[in-house]
């Protein structure tokens, strides 16, 4: 059966909807053809501040922006970096659209630098059913143990770390990071950020949650490719699951770190390099009194 798919037919994976979530604003920036490319400025930080608006921007791939999208970006946040958490079979794929982009800098920062399951999401529609098929048994379990590996895995948090020190080489305008829909990878980077910006757990939470708002409809053109096969009926289920921003899933990268490092502070530090001094450089860059600023 899967043999009979076309090579070419390549769904996105999406985010399924999630319960629960405030109408409060989050920082969506209206695009044509990016669906969740976010600022997280306006976020309460430490010492009582806020994340400075339009300088700090997470995203899913840039792939299908249009010249729109990339006119808004480059002329209304003043971009000046990208950072790119995907793979490289991923960036080979999909590549940024570095051309139309002109002066705005482009840096790779993998977390995970091989194909790893219900994370990467490399190979088109085969690569969607292969890893369907294998977390079906439990795909939550199988996200919270993909979260857990994303932290400790000594690869992802190099990428982290470069993460961390391209954000801090952007002096001026914003930086914008990514991963494939800006979930699981973006969700990971844009936590750290904020812990460090001093941002509060139930905060860092609702960002990550924010993402259920904006893709559910790709959640949906899966399972109708799906459907074309005849195999939606057996992977529904784990479809939604793993297409999700489950507090489930963040909670274990975070239990996981506690028992390793025994706490965000020393993980920030020891295993992606982020200093006293570093930290104290991008409050002052990052973080302003005015909740409009």
């Amino acid at each position: 059966m899967v043999d009979t798919v076309p090579d070419d037919f390549s769904p996105v994976l999406g985010i399924a909807d999630a319960e629960g979530l405030e109408d409060a604003p989050d920082g969506r920036i209206e695009l044509e053809g990016l669906p969740n490319t976010r600022d997280i400025g306006g976020i309460p930080a430490a010492d009582g501040r806020y994340v400075k608006h339009a300088r700090l921007l997470r995203s899913g791939a840039l792939d299908g922006a249009t010249t729109r999208d990339l006119a808004v970006l480059a002329d209304d946040y003043d971009l000046r970096t990208v950072v790119d958490l995907r793979t490289e079979e991923e960036r080979r794929e999909k590549p940024d659209p570095e051309d139309e982009l002109m002066g705005v800098r482009f840096e790779n920062a993998p977390v995970l630098n091989t194909s790893t399951l219900g994370v990467t999401r490399e190979g088109g529609i085969k690569g969607a059913l292969k890893m369907l098929r294998a977390v079906q048994d439990n795909p939550a379990q199988i996200m919270m143990d993909i979260y857990e590996r994303m932290v400790l895995d000594e690869a992802s948090q190099r990428g982290f770390a470069s993460f961390f020190d391209d954000v801090l080489a952007t002096e001026e305008g914003s930086v914008l990071w990514h991963c494939t829909i800006g979930k699981d990878r973006a969700g990971l980077a844009t936590m750290l950020m904020l812990h460090v910006l001093g941002a509060s757990r139930d905060r860092i939470m609702k960002d990550y949650q924010a993402t259920n708002r904006y893709v559910a409809s790709r959640t949906e053109d899966i399972a109708k490719a799906l459907a074309t096969y005849h195999l939606a009926d057996k992977l529904d289920a784990s479809i939604h699951v793993i297409n999700s921003a489950d507090p489930r899933f963040m909670q274990a990268a975070l239990d996981a770190i506690e028992k390793e490092f025994g706490g965000l502070d020393a993980y920030v530090e020891r295993a992606i390099g982020v200093t006293d001094e570093k930290r104290a450089a991008l409050r002052e860059r990052y973080l302003t009194d005015d909740l409009q600023g």
